[in-house]
């Protein structure tokens, strides 16, 4: 009673202001419910102590590349081998670098051979391999302590769940070059271990999910290279696609994808980075890869200055 005595004694201003205020604090409340609703989709890995692995562990803290910047690691890896306890492999790591101010997203390539120290296994083996010994955290852990670069997260999608998800939002549009075409339609000389269930032509190819995994799993026409630029291509395709779609399409899609994805994220980065988005949508990927290619044909277990290549990283970063 007290309360609307108050109310009737405002002025017409002060009561349309906290109408105002009211409203706005009421959609921020909604649109906070929506996206906690929608992060609770999302599949968490339970942290996995790796040895020295401490700076893989994520946490709540503000990282020293500032708020406004979350570093995840994409990892596409295969699937686990049956009554084994290896892992499989991780075929694509990849890190998003996404400025929340800006919407400018950078990624960088890191190609499958290059030596890394495991220290479960207390020797070198390939980038890819880290996965089968150390898992997501590893894969986090070997990144970090390799190329001094910080990394607030993982997401990790298999071969499967990839095609999933390219298909959830309807598929990408890609451009393929003759050699990819013949390869990926398995026509000539190429023999790629991949196949295309359409049949693709030189140019702008509408791709579903599983053709869109072999086109990014392509190297017989090129190299780890070529591969690592295709998967780039990839989540670029992914972004320009997404912005194509209506709401209530992307909500459809979100609720498909999310359940698909593991990550070891902090809820509170993943609710920063959803009210952030709109900001990312259609975006121009700022891209490189790593090691920088010398002209080699293909790297296998590589050689090259690491000391160069984390300079690299911190300058693109920058």
């Amino acid at each position: 009673m007290r309360m609307k005595q108050k109310w009737k004694s405002l002025s017409d201003k002060k009561r349309k202001t906290l109408s105002i205020i009211g409203c706005v604090f009421l959609l921020f409340c909604l649109i906070e419910l929506f996206i906690w609703l929608k992060i609770a989709r999302l599949s968490f890995d339970k942290p996995e102590p790796v040895e020295e692995n401490v700076s893989a562990q994520t946490t709540e803290e503000p990282t020293p590349h500032g708020r406004h910047i979350v570093n995840i690691l994409v990892l596409g890896t295969d699937l686990p081998l049956p009554g084994t306890g290896d892992l499989g492999r991780c075929d694509s790591t990849t890190l998003l670098s996404l400025n929340l101010l800006t919407g400018k997203i950078k990624a960088i390539s890191f190609e499958r051979g290059i030596s890394i120290y495991i220290p479960s296994i207390w020797s070198n083996d390939l980038l890819t391999h880290v996965y089968s010994h150390e898992g997501a955290i590893g894969m986090v852990s070997a990144i970090e302590r390799t190329f001094n670069v910080d990394v607030d997260g993982y997401i990790q999608v298999n071969f499967d769940t990839f095609a999933q998800i390219v298909d959830a939002i309807g598929g990408v549009d890609v451009d393929l070059t003759e050699e990819e075409v013949t390869a990926l339609n398995n026509d000539g000389y190429i023999y790629s271990g991949v196949t295309t269930q359409a049949y693709v032509t030189p140019g702008r190819n509408h791709l579903n999910g599983h053709d869109t995994l072999e086109y990014a799993r392509l190297r017989s026409v090129d190299d780890n290279f070529g591969r690592q630029q295709r998967q780039r291509n990839v989540i670029q395709a992914m972004i320009n696609q997404i912005r194509k779609l209506p709401l209530f399409r992307l909500n459809h899609a979100a609720n498909k994808i999310l359940p698909l994805v593991h990550t070891n994220l902090p809820k509170s980065t993943i609710n920063r980075i959803f009210l952030h988005a709109p900001l990312f949508i259609g975006a121009n990927l700022q891209q490189m890869q790593v090691p920088e290619k010398d002209g080699s044909a293909s790297y296998t277990m590589s050689v090259f200055s690491f000391q160069r290549e984390t300079e690299r990283i911190a300058e693109f970063l920058a």
